[in-house]
Protein backbone atom coordinates (compact mmCIF):
# COMPACT_ATOMS: atom_id res chain seq x y z
CA UNK A 1 0.00 0.00 0.00
CA UNK A 2 2.85 2.52 0.34
CA UNK A 3 2.70 3.72 -3.22
CA UNK A 4 -0.73 3.99 -3.05
CA UNK A 5 -0.75 6.11 0.23
CA UNK A 6 2.32 8.24 -0.65
CA UNK A 7 0.91 9.44 -4.09
CA UNK A 8 -2.40 10.77 -2.67
CA UNK A 9 -0.04 12.28 0.19
CA UNK A 10 1.36 13.80 -2.76
CA UNK A 11 -0.82 15.42 -4.29
CA UNK A 12 -2.71 16.21 -1.63
CA UNK A 13 -0.02 18.82 -0.34
CA UNK A 14 0.95 19.84 -4.16
CA UNK A 15 -2.20 21.41 -4.11
CA UNK A 16 -2.01 23.12 -0.96
CA UNK A 17 1.30 24.52 -2.17
CA UNK A 18 -0.67 25.78 -5.05
CA UNK A 19 -3.51 26.78 -3.06
CA UNK A 20 -6.22 24.44 -4.85
CA UNK A 21 -8.79 21.61 -3.79
CA UNK A 22 -6.03 19.66 -1.75
CA UNK A 23 -8.74 16.13 -1.71
CA UNK A 24 -8.97 16.69 -5.21
CA UNK A 25 -5.48 16.88 -5.67
CA UNK A 26 -5.00 13.83 -3.75
CA UNK A 27 -7.35 12.02 -5.75
CA UNK A 28 -6.41 12.78 -9.42
CA UNK A 29 -2.36 11.88 -8.52
CA UNK A 30 -4.30 8.50 -7.53
CA UNK A 31 -6.05 8.34 -10.31
CA UNK A 32 -3.17 9.15 -12.40
CA UNK A 33 -0.99 6.35 -10.77
CA UNK A 34 -3.71 3.66 -10.94
CA UNK A 35 -4.03 4.60 -14.90
CA UNK A 36 -0.22 3.89 -15.33
CA UNK A 37 -0.13 0.51 -13.74
CA UNK A 38 -1.08 -2.79 -15.52
CA UNK A 39 -4.13 -3.89 -14.39
CA UNK A 40 -4.41 -7.14 -16.63
CA UNK A 41 -3.83 -10.43 -14.87
CA UNK A 42 -4.10 -14.17 -16.55
CA UNK A 43 -5.67 -16.81 -14.69
CA UNK A 44 -4.71 -20.07 -14.93
CA UNK A 45 -7.36 -22.36 -15.25
CA UNK A 46 -6.62 -25.97 -13.04
CA UNK A 47 -6.94 -29.27 -14.73
CA UNK A 48 -6.23 -31.06 -18.50
CA UNK A 49 -9.39 -29.00 -20.07
CA UNK A 50 -9.26 -25.88 -18.36
CA UNK A 51 -8.30 -22.33 -20.40
CA UNK A 52 -6.61 -19.51 -19.03
CA UNK A 53 -8.90 -16.57 -19.32
CA UNK A 54 -7.59 -13.04 -18.97
CA UNK A 55 -9.29 -10.60 -16.70
CA UNK A 56 -9.01 -6.67 -16.61
CA UNK A 57 -8.76 -4.38 -13.39
CA UNK A 58 -6.43 -6.48 -11.32
CA UNK A 59 -3.92 -4.31 -9.08
CA UNK A 60 -0.36 -6.01 -9.26
CA UNK A 61 1.16 -5.36 -5.78
CA UNK A 62 4.49 -5.44 -6.80
CA UNK A 63 3.92 -1.95 -8.62
CA UNK A 64 2.20 -0.41 -5.05
CA UNK A 65 5.25 -1.58 -2.41
CA UNK A 66 8.32 0.21 -2.27
CA UNK A 67 9.06 -0.72 -5.75
CA UNK A 68 6.80 1.63 -7.41
CA UNK A 69 7.09 4.65 -4.95
CA UNK A 70 9.89 5.78 -7.98
CA UNK A 71 6.98 5.48 -10.42
CA UNK A 72 4.30 7.38 -7.58
CA UNK A 73 6.62 10.35 -7.40
CA UNK A 74 7.03 11.28 -10.90
CA UNK A 75 3.17 10.39 -11.32
CA UNK A 76 2.32 12.38 -8.55
CA UNK A 77 4.22 15.20 -9.35
CA UNK A 78 3.21 15.60 -13.26
CA UNK A 79 -0.44 14.75 -12.41
CA UNK A 80 -1.10 17.32 -9.53
CA UNK A 81 1.18 20.25 -10.76
CA UNK A 82 -1.13 19.97 -14.70
CA UNK A 83 -4.14 20.05 -12.05
CA UNK A 84 -2.65 22.47 -10.27
CA UNK A 85 -1.83 24.93 -13.12
CA UNK A 86 -4.97 24.63 -14.53
CA UNK A 87 -7.20 25.31 -11.40
CA UNK A 88 -5.11 28.51 -11.72
CA UNK A 89 -5.51 29.42 -14.90
CA UNK A 90 -9.48 29.07 -14.11
CA UNK A 91 -9.42 26.58 -16.62
CA UNK A 92 -12.57 25.25 -15.32
CA UNK A 93 -16.34 24.52 -15.32
CA UNK A 94 -17.98 27.93 -14.18
CA UNK A 95 -21.08 27.12 -12.54
CA UNK A 96 -24.16 29.47 -11.73
CA UNK A 97 -24.20 31.50 -8.71
CA UNK A 98 -27.24 29.36 -7.18
CA UNK A 99 -25.36 25.87 -7.05
CA UNK A 100 -24.32 25.04 -3.87
CA UNK A 101 -20.00 25.78 -2.91
CA UNK A 102 -19.43 22.19 -2.69
CA UNK A 103 -20.83 20.80 -5.77
CA UNK A 104 -19.33 23.91 -8.01
CA UNK A 105 -15.71 23.11 -6.18
CA UNK A 106 -16.78 19.35 -7.39
CA UNK A 107 -17.31 20.55 -11.27
CA UNK A 108 -14.39 22.82 -11.20
CA UNK A 109 -11.69 20.07 -10.88
CA UNK A 110 -13.52 18.02 -13.54
CA UNK A 111 -11.36 19.66 -16.65
CA UNK A 112 -8.33 19.95 -14.87
CA UNK A 113 -8.29 16.66 -13.65
CA UNK A 114 -9.49 14.42 -16.56
CA UNK A 115 -6.70 16.48 -18.63
CA UNK A 116 -3.72 15.29 -15.81
CA UNK A 117 -5.30 11.81 -16.02
CA UNK A 118 -5.47 11.42 -19.43
CA UNK A 119 -2.05 13.19 -19.58
CA UNK A 120 -0.34 10.48 -17.95
CA UNK A 121 -2.18 7.92 -19.64
CA UNK A 122 -1.35 9.00 -22.86
CA UNK A 123 2.35 8.73 -21.31
CA UNK A 124 1.87 5.50 -20.24
CA UNK A 125 0.88 4.15 -23.45
CA UNK A 126 3.82 5.89 -25.76
CA UNK A 127 6.29 4.27 -23.30
CA UNK A 128 4.20 0.94 -24.12
CA UNK A 129 4.17 1.03 -27.38
CA UNK A 130 8.36 2.20 -27.68
CA UNK A 131 8.97 -0.73 -25.84
CA UNK A 132 7.23 -3.39 -26.89
CA UNK A 133 4.73 -3.62 -24.16
CA UNK A 134 6.89 -2.69 -20.63
CA UNK A 135 4.39 -1.12 -18.27
CA UNK A 136 6.05 2.78 -17.71
CA UNK A 137 6.54 1.72 -13.98
CA UNK A 138 8.60 -1.34 -15.25
CA UNK A 139 11.08 1.32 -17.09
CA UNK A 140 11.40 3.91 -14.50
CA UNK A 141 12.56 0.94 -11.94
CA UNK A 142 14.98 -1.11 -14.63
CA UNK A 143 16.63 2.18 -16.09
CA UNK A 144 16.34 5.04 -13.44
CA UNK A 145 15.33 3.36 -9.80
CA UNK A 146 17.61 0.34 -9.45
CA UNK A 147 20.33 2.15 -10.90
CA UNK A 148 20.16 4.79 -8.41
CA UNK A 149 19.36 2.84 -5.58
CA UNK A 150 23.12 0.91 -6.67
CA UNK A 151 24.24 3.94 -6.63
CA UNK A 152 23.46 5.31 -3.14
CA UNK A 153 24.39 1.99 -1.80
CA UNK A 154 28.27 3.12 -1.78
CA UNK A 155 30.06 4.71 1.61
CA UNK A 156 30.89 7.64 -0.47
CA UNK A 157 27.51 7.86 -1.24
CA UNK A 158 26.29 7.85 2.03
CA UNK A 159 29.02 9.63 3.27
CA UNK A 160 27.97 12.79 0.90
CA UNK A 161 24.29 12.75 2.07
CA UNK A 162 25.60 13.22 5.88
CA UNK A 163 28.07 15.70 5.43
CA UNK A 164 25.57 17.63 3.02
CA UNK A 165 22.94 17.20 6.02
CA UNK A 166 24.98 18.87 8.75
CA UNK A 167 26.34 21.23 6.75
CA UNK A 168 22.82 22.56 6.17
CA UNK A 169 22.14 22.11 9.89
CA UNK A 170 25.07 24.38 10.33
CA UNK A 171 23.57 27.71 8.56
CA UNK A 172 20.58 26.82 10.16
CA UNK A 173 18.91 25.01 7.63
CA UNK A 174 17.30 21.59 8.38
CA UNK A 175 19.10 19.30 6.86
CA UNK A 176 17.22 16.07 6.91
CA UNK A 177 14.26 17.90 5.62
CA UNK A 178 16.04 19.74 2.90
CA UNK A 179 17.35 16.46 1.41
CA UNK A 180 14.21 14.24 2.51
CA UNK A 181 13.74 13.42 -1.13
CA UNK A 182 16.57 11.95 -1.70
CA UNK A 183 16.98 10.59 2.01
CA UNK A 184 13.15 9.00 2.09
CA UNK A 185 12.81 8.33 -1.80
CA UNK A 186 16.34 6.33 -1.72
CA UNK A 187 16.99 4.76 1.78
CA UNK A 188 13.36 4.69 2.70
CA UNK A 189 12.94 2.57 -0.70
CA UNK A 190 15.78 0.41 0.23
CA UNK A 191 14.55 -0.09 3.82
CA UNK A 192 11.17 -1.64 2.58
CA UNK A 193 13.06 -4.03 0.02
CA UNK A 194 14.98 -5.57 2.83
CA UNK A 195 11.93 -5.68 4.97
CA UNK A 196 10.15 -7.48 1.77
CA UNK A 197 13.17 -9.81 0.70
CA UNK A 198 13.23 -10.87 4.48
CA UNK A 199 9.33 -11.47 5.07
CA UNK A 200 10.01 -13.83 2.13
CA UNK A 201 12.74 -15.53 3.30
CA UNK A 202 15.37 -14.34 1.01
CA UNK A 203 19.07 -12.08 2.35
CA UNK A 204 18.59 -8.52 2.10
CA UNK A 205 19.98 -6.39 -0.76
CA UNK A 206 20.76 -3.23 0.80
CA UNK A 207 23.87 -2.55 3.48
CA UNK A 208 22.12 1.20 4.16
CA UNK A 209 18.80 1.90 4.51
CA UNK A 210 17.31 4.61 6.13
CA UNK A 211 16.98 3.59 9.52
CA UNK A 212 20.63 2.77 9.33
CA UNK A 213 21.17 7.33 9.60
CA UNK A 214 18.96 7.13 12.96
CA UNK A 215 20.43 3.95 13.99
CA UNK A 216 23.59 4.60 14.05
CA UNK A 217 24.68 8.71 13.02
CA UNK A 218 21.88 10.79 14.37
CA UNK A 219 21.47 9.50 17.58
CA UNK A 220 19.83 12.28 19.39
CA UNK A 221 19.15 14.21 16.26
CA UNK A 222 21.51 15.66 13.48
CA UNK A 223 25.33 15.52 14.82
CA UNK A 224 24.77 13.11 17.16
CA UNK A 225 23.46 15.74 19.54
CA UNK A 226 22.83 13.57 22.39
CA UNK A 227 26.76 12.47 22.46
CA UNK A 228 27.56 16.04 22.79
CA UNK A 229 24.93 16.67 25.58
CA UNK A 230 26.59 13.74 27.52
CA UNK A 231 29.62 14.87 27.02
CA UNK A 232 29.03 18.32 28.45
CA UNK A 233 27.10 17.43 31.10
CA UNK A 234 29.60 14.82 32.44
CA UNK A 235 32.96 16.92 31.51
CA UNK A 236 32.39 20.88 31.25
CA UNK A 237 32.48 23.52 33.73
CA UNK A 238 30.87 26.21 31.70
CA UNK A 239 27.40 26.95 33.98
CA UNK A 240 25.25 28.29 30.31
CA UNK A 241 26.80 25.01 28.66
CA UNK A 242 25.50 23.56 30.96
CA UNK A 243 22.03 24.94 31.48
CA UNK A 244 21.55 24.62 28.03
CA UNK A 245 22.14 20.98 27.84
CA UNK A 246 20.11 20.05 30.62
CA UNK A 247 17.27 21.69 29.23
CA UNK A 248 17.80 19.78 25.87
CA UNK A 249 18.48 16.43 27.29
CA UNK A 250 15.18 15.08 27.71
CA UNK A 251 14.26 16.24 24.30
CA UNK A 252 17.40 14.84 22.73
CA UNK A 253 16.99 11.50 24.31
CA UNK A 254 14.11 11.53 21.96
CA UNK A 255 16.30 12.93 18.54
CA UNK A 256 15.10 16.50 18.95
CA UNK A 257 18.31 18.50 18.55
CA UNK A 258 17.41 22.17 17.82
CA UNK A 259 17.46 23.58 21.58
CA UNK A 260 21.44 22.29 21.39
CA UNK A 261 21.91 23.47 17.52
CA UNK A 262 20.23 26.89 18.69
CA UNK A 263 21.14 26.86 22.07
CA UNK A 264 24.80 26.32 22.32
CA UNK A 265 24.47 27.64 19.58
CA UNK A 266 26.28 25.24 17.00
CA UNK A 267 24.67 27.13 14.08
CA UNK A 268 27.43 29.22 12.47
CA UNK A 269 29.65 28.48 15.44
CA UNK A 270 33.44 28.10 14.29
CA UNK A 271 34.47 26.05 17.25
CA UNK A 272 31.99 23.51 16.58
CA UNK A 273 32.21 23.15 12.65
CA UNK A 274 34.75 20.70 12.72
CA UNK A 275 33.62 17.73 15.06
CA UNK A 276 29.97 18.47 13.98
CA UNK A 277 31.17 17.14 10.49
CA UNK A 278 33.50 15.07 11.47
CA UNK A 279 31.98 12.69 13.99
CA UNK A 280 29.05 11.82 12.05
CA UNK A 281 31.35 11.00 8.98
CA UNK A 282 33.29 8.96 12.02
CA UNK A 283 30.06 7.38 12.70
CA UNK A 284 29.15 6.51 9.37
CA UNK A 285 32.61 4.48 8.29
CA UNK A 286 32.58 2.74 11.32
CA UNK A 287 28.42 1.62 10.54
CA UNK A 288 28.79 0.79 7.26
CA UNK A 289 31.65 -1.50 7.43
CA UNK A 290 30.01 -3.31 10.61
CA UNK A 291 27.21 -4.07 8.70
CA UNK A 292 29.29 -4.79 5.15
CA UNK A 293 30.68 -7.26 7.47
CA UNK A 294 28.01 -8.90 8.96
CA UNK A 295 28.82 -7.95 12.44
CA UNK A 296 25.81 -6.37 12.44
CA UNK A 297 21.66 -7.33 10.97
CA UNK A 298 20.57 -5.35 7.74
CA UNK A 299 18.40 -2.92 9.09
CA UNK A 300 14.59 -3.57 7.67
CA UNK A 301 11.90 -2.12 9.98
CA UNK A 302 10.33 0.97 9.84
CA UNK A 303 11.09 2.32 13.36
CA UNK A 304 9.48 6.31 14.08
CA UNK A 305 12.47 8.59 14.81
CA UNK A 306 11.38 9.32 18.21
CA UNK A 307 12.23 6.20 19.36
CA UNK A 308 15.19 6.61 21.73
CA UNK A 309 19.07 5.86 20.35
CA UNK A 310 20.27 2.32 20.95
CA UNK A 311 16.75 0.76 21.11
CA UNK A 312 16.20 2.40 17.92
CA UNK A 313 18.87 0.49 16.26
CA UNK A 314 18.19 -2.81 18.22
CA UNK A 315 14.34 -2.41 16.94
CA UNK A 316 15.30 -1.33 12.93
CA UNK A 317 16.90 -4.36 12.72
CA UNK A 318 15.30 -6.89 14.15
Amino acid sequence: MLSLAFVFALGYQISKMYRTDTLAGGLISLASFIAVTPQVATIVEAGPEGADAVGWGFLNYSYLDAKGLFTALLVGLVSSIVYAKLMNRKITIKMPDSVPPAVSKAFASIIPGVIAIYLCGAAAWIVSELTGGLAIGDVILKYVQMPFMGLSQGLGAVLIIVLAVQLLWFFGLHGTNVLGAVIDGTYLTALTMNDSLFQAGKPMEYIWTRASFDSYVWMGGAGCSLALVIAVLVFSKRADSRAVCKMSAPMAVFNINEPVVFGMPIVLNPIYFIPWLLVPAVLTIVAYLVTAAGWVPYAHVVVPWVVPPVLYAFLATG
